[in-house]
């Protein structure tokens, strides 16, 4: 089984303040038997060519990715070009899809409790998604991946479990899994996706973990934004 986290941030993210940078990253996901990853930076594309490099010697495809958005939604887009930066209204996003076919279009989060999701704008679009974001943010009293999952169903779409992350920690806990493909190449990787040729494994977060990740993120915030704090 060939293990996949695809919703990835770094250090050099133009939004979220990430203490770790791209090789920090790959050594902790190379440690823990990843063999694909793609770093989906907010709003810019972030792929170092020295990083590929670094994660091919150790036997990992690194895959292009960034986090758009769309009316403050955020949606991700895997092995897009830089044209992607550039969309801003679904009927961008439309467009791109269809000059673009060698690309996979996720919806991130799409029903949690945040103004970034997309809600209803998803089941408006649903047509332009390949994916669906299973995100590792849930405990077992709470889990918005619940409706996730049941649209996913109706529709036929794949469920991509990740960890959004932001902190290393939890790099583990929520990830997605393909049968061995020859040869591992984005192609045919993004392919397995489509075709719905993956498997979740996930364990829910505990009351207190949940509350301490929202924590770390609210202080990082304001790090950013007041930087003596």
């Amino acid at each position: 089984m060939i293990k996949a986290q695809l919703h990835i941030h770094i250090k050099g993210d133009p939004v979220d303040r990430i203490p770790y940078n791209w090789k920090t990253l790959i050594d902790h996901a190379h440690e823990k038997n990843f063999r694909v990853l793609s770093f989906t930076c907010h709003k810019r594309i972030v792929f170092p060519l020295k990083a590929k490099k670094y994660a091919q010697n150790l036997g990992i495809l690194l895959i292009k990715g960034v986090e758009i958005e769309i009316q403050k939604e955020h949606i991700i887009i895997l092995n897009p070009t830089k044209q992607a930066e550039h969309i801003r209204t679904f009927k961008d996003l439309k467009k791109y899809k269809n000059t673009h076919p060698e690309c996979l279009i996720m919806a991130p989060h799409p029903f949690h409790p945040s103004k970034v999701s997309l809600k209803k704008s998803l089941e408006k679009h649903i047509d332009l998604f390949d994916a669906l974001e299973f995100s590792f943010y849930y405990t077992s009293l709470k889990n918005p991946n619940l409706k996730t999952e049941a649209l996913a169903k109706k529709q036929g779409l794949p469920l991509i479990g990740t960890s959004d992350c932001h902190i290393l920690k939890y790099f583990n806990h929520t990830y997605t899994t393909i049968e061995n493909t020859k040869p591992l190449t984005t192609k045919n990787f993004l392919k397995t996706i489509k075709e719905n040729k993956v498997k979740i494994h996930t364990t829910p977060l505990s009351n207190i973990e949940a509350a301490k990740i929202v924590l770390t993120l609210l202080i990082r915030k304001l790090r950013k934004l007041l930087p003596v704090v």
